[in-house]
């Protein structure tokens, strides 16, 4: 549902609307003249129903006034030429009036499934059109006709279009409707407009309701024709085109089957002629230097899109339900251009429905029209599926944690969930979202989709747990007028002064722990071993692996495991499954793989904690066997994102990453994607070894005390790749060639190559880590003149031999 409405001829309070941007979208259109056609559409699966009128959307324009509506009712494979009309039409209008981008997207969707697939010939009579490039006037059809009838709430004070009218058809006799004190006229020009025709008859009618409806009715051979719509009798309406300052009509013309023109009580045009009703002008009319056409809702952040004229920055404010005094600043455009703006930003977590701008220029303050802001998502049409398996209910975990019998059936209903996910019972949400109806769909709108979907999945709780502070907008609720002044919240306490408040500690990054009673941590300790099994033996979508991911790690802040490692493996398992499967990078909105990136990066970061990855424990094992899995996808993480997915070491036995574990892990996983040297590197450098690459060679240099030992330490690293490593002090230089399980050494004082074979047992460092002479080995070549396979080994490490010899 969708509504578009003139910025400047708006009559109702922002405070007043209720749902705008959740239910339906809301949004301004904006042309040089007023956006006027009044026109509804309803597009079915099979059916079209329109009505072009006069009636705005008022409790006057629907329930009050006297207006004209024509309703078109037609098929959306078989149509009449004026239902293809007005499709054309709409497909035009965002090309000629301003409008937020979204809607313009969803009008211009509408006007393509509005055009019938076939035309049907009947009815060729009926034509709806508008005025985007052509005149009103220029479409009509022309005279001499037997009678010309007009009516309408405001004629033109120079008479303009009467008389235009009165050439085009050229009319024997014309007859002019008004509301004596109700319509806006000049008699003096509108009796003159139509003093040359033969007959002019003057009408005025009841002023017991508003005749607000627009009618120009013309007679030939006997038949009528009526032409209805919004366009009053003004040359804005008539006479000019939207694209070169006109207003925005639409009109629809057709055979009428009895006269629509209204009369009541005859009078003379010398009456009329003395009457002017149409207001003085206090100010000529200029356009706003600031018009706000809407402001659209994100997952992570706010689209506005205005028009300005004036070069000065813009503030954008919102409010929860437009009330006075309850406006905040959320953004400031500081350099705006001269005409449309498009303006991306993130917003608080949770901002007001309500969202108007202002600038300031010459000492004026300048402030939009309010717009709501629009959850694209939550405005499409409903999807009433019931197939689509879902939790129960919108469980809050800080509840179900504490409260046995909640925590009961939390858990026994995720499980539920993901056994029907695994069994096949329910598309993957990439699926549902591949085969939505609607043509044009930005990644914006695919991930807020996305995001509606697991909402409807998880509920609002438990998304949020997975995907933190995503912008919502507010919940619909009563609304009310505050009593008494705005709390201040800086103001100090009487016994306080301002060096207190800065000697305040910052808040610590991260969510604070849940607690659980320790009557309940072996149930979810059980609980989260079965959830990790579940994920990690059958293939379930992302969001599910997320979940049970993220609901590990809550469990570890709340202290469940205590002294336990256990833990351990099992989250790396979940890690494991948190680096995206097959086509899921195509497959899956990348805003959702940037989470799932970043919780993955806090996952391991917890794994990297008390680890030496040079050793050989369990829990060093445990670390590699992640880190090697994941590393390249770690390296894609959102330092900014993982941040949310942290939690604050609050709960005893709490097993938390902090924000410098995963900062260090993603600065190694992204300097390791540079150069497969770095993690050998990061690790040396932790062992006290400083290494750097020259022409090829791992070089260590300088405050050395063992050569040997320290070259020895470096191609311990280098097992799965060839290398050559130097190593050198003051005094000595060692220079080891490894490939796999071959081992080359040679020293300064040396004039020998040393050939090895390493057993699976022995390593460059227990093979040569003694401080005492080079083991004996039976395989040797001189050093000026090395065997070929020492020559092979410095060929496939990638440095020139002669270099090894001069450092030698």
């Amino acid at each position: 549902m969708t509504v578009i409405a003139d910025a400047r001829q708006s009559v109702h309070e922002a405070v007043d609307v209720r749902h705008a941007g959740r239910a339906y979208q809301h949004g301004h259109g904006v042309c040089a003249g007023a956006f006027h056609p009044k026109l509804v559409v309803l597009l079915g699966d099979e059916e079209v129903w329109a009505a072009i009128g006069s009636g705005n959307p008022t409790m006057s324009g629907w329930g009050h006034n006297h207006e004209l509506w024509l309703v078109l009712r037609g098929e959306r494979h078989h149509g009449t030429a004026a239902q293809a009309d007005l499709g054309t039409w709409l497909t035009e209008l965002p090309d000629v009036v301003s409008m937020p981008s979204w809607i313009a997207t969803t009008v211009t969707d509408i006007g393509r499934a509005v055009i019938p697939t076939e035309v049907d010939a009947a009815a060729s009579q009926l034509r709806i059109f508008g005025n985007l490039h052509e005149p009103i006037l220029d479409q009509l059809p022309t005279g001499p006709v037997e009678a010309l009838r007009m009516t309408a709430p405001f004629f033109d004070s120079r008479g303009e279009t009467a008389r235009a009218l009165v050439n085009r058809f050229q009319p024997a006799v014309v007859e002019v409707a008004v509301q004596e004190t109700l319509s806006q006229y000049d008699g003096e020009t509108l009796a003159d407009a139509v003093s040359d025709v033969p007959q002019a008859d003057f009408w005025f009618l009841d002023e017991e309701r508003t005749r607000h409806g627009k009618l120009v009715e013309w007679l030939v051979n006997g038949g009528t024709t009526a032409l209805v719509g919004s366009a009053n009798l003004s040359r804005a309406a008539m006479l000019l085109t939207t694209e070169l300052g006109g207003n925005c009509e639409l009109v629809a013309l057709a055979t009428a089957t009895e006269r629509l023109f209204p009369r009541d009580t005859a009078t003379d045009g010398d009456t009329v002629q003395a009457l002017k009703t149409i207001p003085p002008s206090t100010e000529p009319g200029r356009r706003p230097l600031l018009e706000l056409l809407g402001a659209r809702q994100l997952a992570d952040g706010i689209v506005i899109e205005l028009l300005t004229t004036a070069a000065a920055p813009v503030t954008i404010e919102t409010s929860p339900d437009a009330t006075p005094g309850t406006w905040t600043a959320v953004h400031t455009i500081k350099d705006p251009v001269d005409g449309r703006n498009t303006v991306r930003f993130r917003a608080p977590e949770r901002v007001g429905g309500a969202v108007r701008a202002y600038l300031q220029l010459d000492g004026e303050k300048h402030t939009s029209s309010e717009v709501f802001l629009t959850d694209t998502v939550r405005c499409r049409p409903r999807d009433e599926s019931q197939d689509r398996p879902r939790l129960v209910r919108d469980y809050q975990l800080d509840e179900a944690f504490t409260d046995p019998q909640l925590a009961s059936r939390f858990q026994a209903d995720l499980l539920r969930l993901m056994s029907e996910v695994q069994t096949g019972q329910r598309p993957t949400i990439v699926r549902n979202v591949a085969a939505a109806s609607q043509a044009s769909v930005d990644d914006d709108d695919r991930w807020s989709r996305w995001i509606h979907e697991v909402e409807r999945t998880f509920g609002p709780s438990l998304t949020g747990l997975i995907f933190p502070r995503l912008m919502s907008l507010p919940a619909t609720g009563a609304l009310g007028w505050s009593d008494g002044s705005d709390i201040d919240e800086t103001e100090l306490a009487e016994d306080e002064d301002e060096n207190v408040v800065d000697d305040l500690p910052e808040n610590p990054a991260g969510a604070h722990a849940q607690y659980i009673p320790p009557s309940l941590r072996q149930r979810w300790r059980a609980w989260a071993r079965r959830l990790c099994r579940t994920v990690v033996e059958s293939p379930v979508p992302v969001e599910y692996r997320m979940m049970a991911a993220q609901n590990y790690l809550n469990l570890l802040a709340a202290g469940v495991w205590g002294r336990e490692e256990s833990w351990r493996s099992e989250l790396r398992d979940l890690a494991g499954v948190l680096v995206p499967m097959g086509e899921e990078r195509d497959a899956v909105p990348e805003q959702a793989l940037s989470f799932m990136d970043s919780l993955l990066a806090v996952c391991v970061a917890l794994l990297y904690q008390d680890v030496e990855p040079h050793r050989g424990t369990e829990r060093d094992l445990i670390f590699k066997s992640a880190w090697d899995n994941a590393r390249e996808t770690i390296a894609r993480a959102d330092l900014a994102l993982a941040e949310r997915y942290l939690y604050r070491p609050d709960v005893t036995h709490s097993r938390v990453a902090m924000e410098s574990d995963v900062r260090q892990l993603v600065d190694l996983a992204k300097a390791t994607a540079e150069d497969p040297d770095a993690e050998t590197f990061a690790l040396l450098r932790s062992e006290g070894l400083t290494v750097e690459r020259i022409d090829g060679a791992l070089v260590v240099d300088g405050e050395v005390r063992n050569p040997r030992l320290a070259a020895a330490r470096v191609a311990n690293r280098c097992e799965h790749r060839p290398a050559a490593v130097i190593a050198r002090n003051d005094y000595k230089t060692t220079v080891i060639l490894r490939d796999g399980r071959s081992l080359a050494v040679a020293e300064t004082g040396s004039p020998v190559w040393r050939t090895y074979r390493l057993s699976p047992v022995t390593t460059p460092v227990s093979l040569l880590g003694e401080d005492r002479g080079l083991p004996r080995t039976s395989s040797s070549s001189p050093l000026q003149q090395p065997s070929p396979q020492i020559r092979a080994m410095a060929e496939t490490a990638g440095v020139n031999l002669q270099h090894l010899l001069v450092a030698l």
